[in-house]
């Protein structure tokens, strides 16, 4: 505890002035289905720092990203859990598709292609003696476009408060702090900060997540609400929205303006076997979809 307390401390005083574009793909049909929300709901398959501790379990999971323009991202993740503790390896890559290249006097070179790989180690644990639970996630980064490679490395950290009395989680995370990197890039700050709520309701069977994502000067630059719906035990429907829907609305017509920044996705389980869909509807038209497969041994 000690330790996880002085590395956050550590790294609260980075301050990074990079980003890189890939740093906002997403990896997991749940993340399409919540519109980007649902920070605090286990997503083996995502890059963010995961604060849920599973216990005693192993879970190998996979997923599909299509991207409208023909980019496809795709990851694998083999998480270890016991007890109070839980570690995640995972492998999460996209190929933004194969380019025909030209020099200067519009001479035709030949092919190239530009993809985005990430290798991820997360560790998360849970309090013995505090009502928290507490991540670290650190990920090498490789960009590749066309002969030119580049490498960082990003760490992410978080905290979440659990209040049993309510069914409540309140959680903070840190994202993309870069550490290191080997070429020179855009001059944009990459780190995010993000707070959540995530209710199990009542009378409803219905988990709630409320997410704000802010800047690093703590400026709100988008609100996310998103949750799961229990239909059965083995049948769940994730729905997601946010305040992108705004943003980006092009006000051509009134589906797009309804449903554009929205998610949608089923969720179905069968024993140790749990299979998601989801979709994600642009403010701007177009949509991605996404499948995810996990398998619990």
């Amino acid at each position: 505890m000690k330790f996880i307390l002085f590395l956050i401390l550590s790294l609260s005083c980075l301050h990074s002035n990079q980003s890189r574009p890939g740093l906002s793909v997403w990896f997991s049909a749940n993340e399409l289905s919540f519109a980007g929300g649902g920070k605090l709901l286990f997503n083996p398959n995502g890059r963010d720092v995961d604060l849920n501790v599973i216990s005693n379990n192993k879970i190998f999971s996979t997923s599909f990203i299509f991207y409208p323009a023909g980019v496809q991202a795709q990851s694998a993740s083999m998480l270890l859990s016991k007890s109070t503790k839980s570690i995640i390896a995972s492998i999460n890559h996209v190929s933004y598709g194969t380019f025909k290249g030209y020099d200067e006097n519009a001479v035709a070179t030949g092919n190239y292609t530009s993809s985005d790989t990430w290798f991820r180690f997360g560790y998360n644990e849970k309090s013995k003696t505090l009502p928290f639970n507490y991540g670290v996630s650190n990920q090498f980064y490789i960009s590749k476009l066309e002969d030119i490679i580049s490498t960082s490395i990003y760490s992410s950290f978080g905290l979440v408060w659990t209040i049993k009395k309510y069914n409540l989680d309140i959680g903070w995370t840190v994202n993309d702090i870069l550490l290191f990197y080997n070429r020179s890039i855009d001059d944009i700050n990459s780190t995010d900060f993000l707070i959540g709520v995530c209710k199990d309701l009542v009378h409803l069977p219905l988990k709630l997540s409320i997410d704000t994502k802010l800047s690093t000067s703590l400026v709100p630059m988008d609100y996310f609400l998103s949750g799961t719906f229990y239909i059965s035990k083995n049948i769940a429907l994730n729905l997601g929205t946010s305040t992108r829907k705004f943003s980006q609305n092009t006000e051509q017509n009134l589906s797009q303006t309804i449903f554009g920044s929205s998610g949608v996705g089923v969720l179905f389980k069968n024993k140790e076997l749990v299979i998601s869909y989801g979709l994600y509807f642009y403010g701007t038209g177009g949509f991605c979809s996404g499948l995810d497969m996990s398998i619990n041994f």
